[in-house]
C-alpha cells in the first residue's frame, strides 16, 4: 500500500504539527561552525548562514512527488494529538519514477561496486538528516530541538526535486532520520542501494559513512560537516562547507589583496584550541603573502593592552581566530577605545555574524570583516524567485538551511545525472555560483598516498565569502 500525502500534510511537517516517521540520525558541528562561545552558555548548533545565484527553471509547475512507503521495521510515527498516527513509513521522493537496483547485496546491506565511468538510466540518492522524530512530544505541535534545520533543508531539497523532475534521467530520493547513527542505517535497503548519500552530519557518523562508501563504491556528500582531517577521508567524499584551513587561506588572500603593506597581528587567547589556529594562517601566508605575521597569545582575557601592537603609521590588521563572544567583545572594545582605531582593521570568524547586536558599532568603527561559507544576496533575482516559490509551497520564507538544501540537492542531482556516482572527479569542471554561495570544488590531497597509490583525500568547496560590515549589515567585500 502506498499513501501519497497532500499539500496540507507537507505544510504540517514543516510547521511542526506533524512530524516525520521512520527516518534515521543525530546533529553535529565542527568547531569552526559551532555556535559562538560565551562564558556560561551551553554549546548550541552551528550557526546557519546566507546566498548567490543559480537560476531555477522558470515556469515549472510545482508537483508534489513525495511517496509514503510502508516500512515494516519502523517505529510508530509521530503525529499531533488531533491526528491518529498513520502506518510507519519511509519517505521516498521520485523525480521520474526510479527502479530497484539489482546490484544490492543482502549480505553486506550495500551495493556491489559499479563502474567508475558511465551514466545509468536511474539513480538512487539517500538523504540522511537528524529529524529526531523520537523526541517529538505528542500534542505539543513543536518540532524536536535541533531538528528544525533538517526539516528546512529537506524543504529546500524538495524544490530542487521539482526542477530535477523535468530532466530525463530517473532518480529515487529516500529520506531517512539519522537519529540512531549511520551504522544502524547501513544495512537498510534505501542506503545499501544508494548511488549517492547526502549526509550524515555528526563526526562519528561521517567517519562511518566514509568507510561504507569505500566498501560499496558510493559517493558521500557532507552538507554541514566541514572536516579538516583529510587522512581519514577518501576520494568519494564531497565536502560542501569549506574547512577552517580553507577559511584561513581565504582570509590571508583577502588581506594580501587589500593591505599588502600592513602590519598583520594574529591575536587570540593563549588557550591551545585558539592559538593553535595560528598555524593555518602561517601556512597560508607562505603561499599568498610573504609578509611577516606577528603572533599575540593573550594570557589574561580581561587585562591586556593592544596599543603596543598598533603601528604608529600605516595600517594594522588584527586577525582574531576566536569565537568566544566574551573575549571578542573585550578585544573589540579595547581596540575601539584606541586613539589610533582609524588605522585598525579586524578580521574575524563566521560566528561573529551571530554575536549580540551591541557589537555593531565596533564592527563599523574597526572595519570588521569575517569569513563565511554563506552569503544570500536578497536583491538577486534568482534569490527572490526562490523565496517566492518557497513561500507559495510551504507558507513560510526560506532560511539559510532551505537555501543549502536546494543548492545541494540540485547540484548533486545534476552532477549525478551527467557523470554517475563518480561525479566528484569532474567537479573542477562544474564550478558555478549557487544561491547561497559559489561551488568551487577542488581535490584535497593526503600527505601520503593510500595502498592503491591514490593521493586524493576528498573534494572540498574552496570558495569562502569575505563579508565586510558596512552601514549596519554584513555585505560581500567586493
Amino acid at each position: 500500500m502506498i499513501q501519497t500525502p497532500n499539500r496540507t500534510q507537507i505544510l504540517q511537517i514543516l510547521r511542526g504539527s506533524f512530524i516525520f516517521v521512520a527516518l534515521i540520525f543525530t546533529t553535529t558541528s565542527c568547531d569552526l561552525f559551532r555556535k559562538a562561545e560565551t562564558s556560561n552558555a551551553p554549546k548550541k548548533n552551528p550557526p546557519r548562514e546566507q546566498t548567490n545565484p543559480t537560476k531555477p527553471n522558470t515556469g515549472v509547475v510545482l508537483v508534489d512527488t513525495v511517496r509514503w512507503k510502508i516500512d515494516p521495521k519502523a517505529k510508530p510515527p509521530i503525529a499531533s494529538s488531533s491526528q491518529k498516527p498513520p502506518t510507519p513509513v519511509v519517505i521516498t521522493d521520485q523525480t521520474s519514477g526510479g527502479t530497484d537496483n539489482p546490484t544490492y547485496d543482502p549480505n553486506t546491506g550495500g551495493t556491489k561496486p559499479t563502474p567508475s565511468e558511465g551514466a545509468k538510466e536511474s539513480y538512487n540518492i539517500a538523504l540522511l538528516l537528524p529529524f529526531n522524530s523520537d523526541k517529538f512530544t505528542e500534542g505539543s505541535g513543536v518540532n524536536p530541538p535541533k531538528s528544525q534545520f533538517a526539516l528546512d533543508f529537506y524543504a529546500g531539497a524538495k524544490l530542487a526535486l521539482d526542477s530535477l523532475s523535468t530532466l530525463p534521467t530517473k532518480m529515487t530520493f529516500n529520506v531517512l532520520d539519522s537519529k540512531d547513527g549511520f551504522m544502524s542505517l547501513s544495512s537498510r535497503y534505501e542506503v545499501g542501494r544508494a548511488d549517492v548519500i547526502i549526509g550524515p552530519i555528526e563526526k562519528d557518523n561521517v567517519t562511518a559513512a566514509l568507510a561504507f562508501s569505500t566498501r560499496n563504491n558510493v559517493t558521500v556528500v557532507s552538507p554541514y560537516f566541514p572536516t579538516g582531517d583529510v587522512e581519514t577521508a577518501n576520494p568519494n567524499f564531497v565536502q560542501i562547507k569549506p574547512s577552517l584551513k580553507t577559511h584561513c587561506n581565504n582570509i590571508v588572500q583577502n588581506i594580501a589583496n587589500r593591505y599588502p603593506s600592513a602590519q598583520v597581528v594574529l591575536a587570540a587567547r593563549s588557550k591551545e584550541n585558539e592559538s593553535s589556529r595560528f598555524n593555518f594562517f602561517a601556512e597560508a601566508n607562505k603561499l599568498y603573502s610573504k609578509a611577516k605575521y606577528e603572533e599575540w597569545k593573550i594570557e589574561d582575557d580581561i587585562n591586556f593592552n593592544p596599543e603596543p601592537y598598533i603601528e604608529a603609521n600605516g595600517t594594522t590588521v588584527f586577525v582574531v581566530p576566536s569565537w568566544n563572544e566574551a573575549f571578542v567583545t573585550s578585544f573589540l572594545k579595547k581596540l575601539n577605545a584606541s586613539p589610533r582605531r582609524n588605522q585598525v582593521v579586524v578580521y574575524g570568524m563566521p560566528q561573529w555574524t551571530d554575536f549580540d547586536k551591541s557589537l555593531n558599532t565596533y564592527y563599523e568603527n574597526l572595519k570588521v570583516r569575517v569569513s563565511s561559507s554563506t552569503f544570500i544576496d536578497n536583491s538577486a533575482t534568482d534569490v527572490q524567485y526562490f523565496k517566492n516559490k518557497f513561500l507559495r509551497k510551504f507558507g513560510k520564507l526560506p532560511n539559510s538551511d532551505a537555501f543549502l538544501g536546494y543548492d545541494c540537492m540540485l547540484y548533486v542531482g545534476k552532477q549525478t545525472m551527467q557523470y554517475g556516482n563518480k561525479f566528484p572527479y569532474f567537479l573542477n569542471k562544474e564550478q558555478q555560483p549557487v544561491l547561497h554561495t559559489k561551488f568551487y570544488f577542488n581535490p584535497v590531497y593526503r600527505s601520503t598516498p593510500d595502498d592503491s597509490g591514490n593521493n586524493v583525500s576528498k573534494y572540498e568547496n574552496s570558495y569562502v565569502n569575505i563579508l565586510k560590515f558596512q552601514n549596519n549589515v554584513f555585505r560581500l567585500d567586493e
